[in-house]
């Protein structure tokens, strides 16, 4: 603890001179190419492990040989990598362990940078040992969580502020996709696209220059190939109508993977509330699937490069069934349907049994097969000779963006990827159709989703700003409360006094009867005739709306437009008054949450 105390404050001193030589500005610029850097470590040491036991696992199969264990082996190594995985995750990972970025999105959107600094290095194990040994998954949201805990821990060492530190953050997601995909334009469209949509343009500078450093990094460890081997050759004007129909077979797959992905889920969790329970029962239907569907193993990327070289015999040849089937071109083209089906479910029971991974690469596997089939599909009917290779490429796309919702982040992750910046129209054109056509079955991306029918986020930017604080920090508790039998005189005498816009009714025990509002205290004030008579029950009213201290800031605005009011009551779960919230405090809290959001 002495050593690290003494590294945290050299560090916070280093910040300070930083600060006060060369300003904030050029010391967040300094921080977000250091996250670039750990990011791209991070990244190639998560390729490096899932690599080492890809290959391990199959030097133990090639060393059984013909042994009578070499079939079982094949068999239950997925299990031992989802166990690892499992155990990994209780270990660094604690209860809270988030395999989906999900949670760091409501977290965002709620200004919540805190990440824990185990999650620098849990997610690697975990998603490596998942992933490495057999399981159906992507590393890359294994690799965003990483890069933004590295950012948000950095951030925490140099003690930025909370505001800055949100940057950080996304600076080390960005940088993640950008080392994994060699690909520094689309880390920093998905950290805008998907983690933080309500950033301002000035913040993305710091994500490029972190994005970039990781990309060039990501150069150094894996050299500067192209992460498929794809052949694309120019996009025909002919063309352009089944790019439009491509996009909607798109749309309705990206629609069957969020929708599947949720309902594999919640069935798990609600047949198996014990974690272990569910291990083995989801472990027992993966194992299968993965032994008779070799191709499902891993993340598939090897196999899209097939797929681009027009060879569907090796994907669909692999595995027991790929031996039976006839060899014509409607039995491989249904295996490969099978196939994509498939690997949404294997992802899923791979992630919700136990394992760890993300649902980046399996959309992109089946979004290449998608564009694959539906080309071959065409050709095989003779109604136009389409490319197919061109169509792996925007079928990647499409689905990715349906499933993702992030459009832009489609496009140029696909023509960075493949190299095939000729075809940005249709890339264009599947990516925006498909975005479209999903958003009328399923509103929201796969991460948003739970989130959105738990009411905790919105898509409107205003609404996802004002949930992020509540009414709790602004009670103003200084109020006069009023008997229920006082007399208008007595009231006015109350005004003169206090000079407030509104006032509680109470009973003996603290708790609201009704609001007496000034308003209505003036208009009864016009008819002397009625002093005599009039009391503080015939003036109080009901209020629109009650608060509880716990609401956010969107539901206090709502109450206001539905109630006609500028005062609100807020009273504890009990009922007892508390005090009351104006609309002109609030209005101030959502002009200081703007400039806030203006961090660099």
């Amino acid at each position: 603890m002495g050593i690290l105390t003494q590294m945290h404050r050299v560090s916070v001193r280093f910040a300070g001179f930083w600060i006060t030589r060369w300003g904030e500005r050029s010391f967040l610029v300094l921080l977000a190419i250091l996250i670039g850097i750990l990011a791209a470590v991070a990244a190639a040491g998560l390729h490096l492990l899932v690599e080492w036991l890809t290959h391990g696992g199959q030097w133990l199969i090639d060393r059984a040989g013909e042994c009578w264990y070499a079939l079982p082996l094949f068999f239950v190594l997925p299990l031992i990598g989802i166990v690892l995985s499992f155990c990994c995750q209780k270990w660094f990972g604690g209860p809270r362990y988030a395999k989906s970025l999900s949670p760091l999105i409501l977290a965002l959107s709620r200004r919540r940078n805190r990440i824990p600094a185990n999650e620098t290095f849990s997610h690697v194990l975990s998603s490596g040992f998942s992933v490495g040994l057999g399981g159906s998954a992507g590393l890359e949201a294994p690799s965003v969580l990483t890069g933004a805990a590295l950012g948000a821990n950095i951030g925490a060492l140099f003690r930025i502020d909370q505001r800055r530190r949100m940057l950080l953050l996304g600076c080390g997601a960005a940088a993640a996709i950008a080392a994994i995909f060699n690909s520094p334009i689309a880390g920093v469209l998905f950290a805008a696209e998907v983690l933080l949509p309500e950033i301002t343009v000035s913040a993305l500078v710091p994500m490029v220059l972190s994005s970039a450093v990781a990309a060039v990094a990501s150069r150094i460890f894996f050299g500067e190939s192209h992460f498929f081997l794809a052949l694309n050759a120019p996009w025909r004007t002919d063309a352009v109508p089944y790019y439009f129909l491509c996009g909607v077979v798109c749309a309705l797959v990206g629609v069957y993977i969020i929708r599947g992905a949720y309902r594999i889920s919640a069935m798990l969790k609600k047949r198996y509330r014990n974690h272990w329970l569910r291990l083995a029962a989801g472990g027992m239907v993966l194992a299968p699937i993965l032994f008779i569907f070799p191709a499902l193993r891993g993340q598939g990327y090897g196999y899209i490069g097939q797929l681009f070289a027009g060879d569907m015999a090796k994907l669909t040849g692999q595995g027991l069934l790929g031996d039976w089937l006839p060899a014509s071109q409607g039995a491989l083209l249904g295996l490969l349907v099978l196939i994509i089906l498939l690997k949404l479910v294997a992802s899923a029971l791979t992630v919700d049994s136990g394992g760890d991974g993300g649902i980046f690469a399996p959309s992109m596997f089946i979004g290449a097969a998608t564009g694959f089939v539906f080309a071959r599909t065409v050709n095989l009917l003779g109604i136009i000779q389409l490319q197919e290779y061109n169509f792996v490429a925007v079928g990647m796309c499409g689905v990715f963006s349906a499933v993702m919702r992030a459009p832009l982040t489609g496009v140029f992750l696909i023509a960075e990827v493949t190299g095939s910046y000729i075809l940005l129209v249709p890339l264009m054109i599947v990516s925006a159709v498909a975005c479209y056509i999903a958003h009328f079955f399923e509103p929201q991306s796969i991460y948003r989703k739970a989130l959105a029918e738990n009411n905790l986020i919105g898509r409107d930017r205003d609404q996802t700003m004002l949930r992020r604080m509540t009414v709790r920090n602004r009670i103003n508790r200084r109020f006069t409360p009023l008997p229920e039998n006082a007399q208008l005189e007595d009231v006015i005498e109350i005004v003169g006094r206090t000079r407030a816009e509104s006032y509680p009714v109470l009973d003996e025990n603290g708790k609201l009867q009704g609001v007496v509002y000034l308003t209505r205290i003036l208009r009864a004030m016009l008819n002397k005739e009625d002093y005599g008579h009039l009391l503080v029950f015939d003036l109080m009213e009901k209020p629109a709306c009650i608060l509880s201290p716990d609401d956010t800031l969107a539901v206090a605005m709502k109450g206001f437009e539905d109630g006609g009011t500028d005062f609100l009551p807020i009273c504890s779960a009990d009922g007892t008054f508390l005090g009351f919230t104006a609309k002109t405090a609030l209005f101030a809290e959502y002009r200081q949450l703007i400039r806030d959001d203006d961090v660099f």
